[in-house]
């Protein structure tokens, strides 16, 4: 993403002029890095916890990154399928072996891994790189998918996963600690949000009233009424450009590789109508809400992100030697695990994983900063600590370690010479729309096949569905909708929507759970 950057520090941490390269795929040529990425692929490359590995190629303690090219032709050839442990776990592997038997297959593709993107793709990411802040040793907290990744930033931990195990995270997390320290918290998001994934943070009203459609964000900073920590969460849903595809209620935005999948053989489309240019547009939307409200903007920083590298070469060895959460398994952990998990190799979570793009936003960060200290995810808690809660506590020892940022902010003023990014803003239609009511409603089916990655938000949204009908939420779809994900996300915004004008004293109703058959 930022590997080709042109930063004016000559100290970046970029591909420079390239020259870097991996093994190619059985004995072949060595393949070289280029600047000659599409926002496109034929496949989405592996970025499961072994495959990440196999990416590292770790030597005597060391990555040496030298694993890419292997491991994307081994996914695009149909060699590396999820195997599973556990009770259930003989009956999941049958599943996978069936399943895995109907997908595509194709031989050469791995030296697409080593193409990155050209700033010409990334425009509104690499400006706000080289005007304000870019971190070039962030490193994914976990070398392996996005549930354990994102966990991190949250919690500080992944409750001792390296995959992606849908299930309730217990962990407490930094938007708790705020509340016991008197700071305010939201979560703006479009569909299925992995945040989703703590329900103490939306099991009582008042906490389900802190999550708001995306479209909201805009609203509320140009009020300059935003809490002390907000968290973006952009739209999962699967892909929408390729021709014919349905419309659905809205597109995606999160620039995940399978969510910017096309048949092989070239791209000549819109950048603007794939979910990679709707990423950097919806970087472009959220950044312009806070420059057009200057004295909000002067006491706000906007971080930019990545839960993980999406199985795409990076030439920066991850550190080891990095202290681990610190933090037993919860029970429940435990008892899943015994019923069935993706097998893995172990993992002491003294490593990080591969390098994440990360840049930093403020008027009061000196244009070109370039900052080198070795942070992971816990840097987000870490920083949101140190500015409302100071005297708290770490969540975990990794927290404790990750360095925060908010020193990045050093000048004495504002700057008034900040970038215009509007041009990078293009229309889109969102899950939500800006206020939700009873009357909302919200149609359009997933495409067939749905997308490997997106089947886990699916779930979620199940496991969603269920507690809202628990706790008696009148708003909550039956299981039996056919867009049953897109309704979860409509309910949980509807309730939120009554929870913030109920009466606080309001008590939320429970119902006794029933399994009926028929």
């Amino acid at each position: 993403m930022l590997g080709f950057l042109a930063h004016p520090n000559p100290g970046f941490e970029g591909l420079g002029s390239g020259g870097q390269s991996n093994p190619g795929w059985a004995g072949a040529a060595p393949v070289a890095v280029s600047a000659s990425a599409d926002p496109v692929l034929p496949f989405g490359p592996d970025h499961s916890h072994d495959a990440v590995l196999e990416q590292m190629a770790v030597r005597g303690g060391v990555a040496t990154n030298e694993g890419y090219v292997a491991s994307f032709e081994r996914k695009a050839r149909g060699l590396a399928p999820a195997r599973f442990g556990g009770l259930l776990g003989p009956l999941l592997n049958l599943v996978v072996g069936r399943s895995q038997r109907s997908k595509p297959v194709a031989e050469g593709v791995g030296p697409l891994v080593m193409r990155c993107q050209p700033e010409s793709n990334v425009p509104v990411l690499s400006r706000l790189a080289r005007d304000f802040a870019v971190s070039d040793h962030w490193f994914c907290s976990v070398p392996g998918e996005t549930w354990p990744n994102r966990n991190f930033l949250h919690a500080g931990t992944s409750d001792g996963e390296t995959s992606i195990e849908i299930r309730p995270y217990t962990d407490r997390t930094i938007f708790e600690l705020l509340e016991d320290h008197g700071a305010t918290w939201r979560v703006y998001h479009d569909d299925t949000p992995q945040l989703w994934a703590f329900p103490k943070l939306w099991d009582t009203p008042a906490r389900h009233g802190n999550w708001f459609p995306a479209a909201k964000f805009a609203v509320h900073a140009a009020a300059g009424d935003l809490p002390a920590y907000t968290f973006i969460e952009p739209n999962h849903r699967p892909p929408i450009h390729l021709p014919g595809a349905p419309t659905g209620p809205g597109l995606s935005n999160s620039q995940h590789p399978d969510n910017n999948l096309t048949p092989p053989g070239g791209y000549d489309g819109d950048l603007a109508a794939t979910d990679f240019g709707r990423g950097e547009a919806l970087i472009a939307q959220v950044y312009e809400a806070l420059r057009a409200n200057p004295a909000l903007f002067a006491r706000t920083l906007l971080v930019i992100t990545y839960d993980e590298h999406g199985g795409l070469y990076d030439h920066v060895p991850p550190p080891s030697g990095v202290p681990a959460p610190g933090d037993p398994p919860s029970r429940l952990a435990r008892i899943l695990r015994a019923l069935w998990h993706r097998r893995a190799q172990a993992f002491d979570f003294t490593m990080l994983g591969p390098r994440v793009p990360a840049v930093i936003v403020s008027p009061l960060i000196p244009a070109g900063t370039v900052d080198h200290r070795v942070r992971d995810h816990a840097s987000v808690p870490a920083t949101v600590r140190a500015l409302f809660a100071p005297d708290a506590a770490p969540l975990t020892a990794r927290d404790a370690w990750s360095p925060a940022f908010h020193d990045l902010a050093s000048l004495p003023e504002p700057r008034t010479d900040l970038p215009d990014l509007s041009p990078h803003i293009h229309t889109t239609a969102a899950v939500l729309p800006p206020t939700v009511t009873a009357a909302t409603t919200l149609s359009g089916p997933l495409p067939t096949p749905t997308p490997h990655h997106y089947q886990d938000f699916v779930r979620q949204a199940e496991a969603v569905r269920d507690h809202l009908a628990t706790l008696n939420e009148p708003e909550t779809p039956p299981p039996t909708d056919p867009h049953l994900a897109a309704e979860v996300t409509l309910a949980f915004a509807k309730a939120a929507h009554r929870h913030r004008h109920e009466s606080p004293t309001t008590p939320r109703r429970r119902s006794v759970p029933m399994l009926t058959g028929g």
